[in-house]
């Protein structure tokens, strides 16, 4: 990742949905734990920041949960040795 460039895009492939596997900025899933549009990941600053794009089962750092069920969360900074987690199956 580079600053300016487009965030990344991570959800659950479908056809036709808003994540779609060939596209360059977007990875997709094979998943239903995963929202069709989970969360996006950039760069800013030097710096590379994630964040929820109200997903239903959420996107974890550490295992802290960003946001309620469909909320957007704020953006987190990741840094080295940092855990994601998205979405959790129940």
């Amino acid at each position: 990742l580079r600053d300016g460039d487009a965030p990344i895009r991570i959800g659950r492939f479908a056809n036709g949905s808003a994540v779609n596997a060939r596209s360059t900025n977007k990875i997709a899933f094979d998943t239903k734990v995963l929202s069709r549009v989970h969360a996006e990941i950039w760069s800013d600053n030097s710096k590379i920041y994630i964040k929820d794009t109200k997903s239903s089962s959420g996107t974890f750092l550490n295992s802290l949960r960003l946001s309620p069920a469909g909320s957007e969360s704020i953006p987190h900074e990741l840094k080295d040795g940092d855990i994601v987690q998205l979405g959790i199956d129940y």
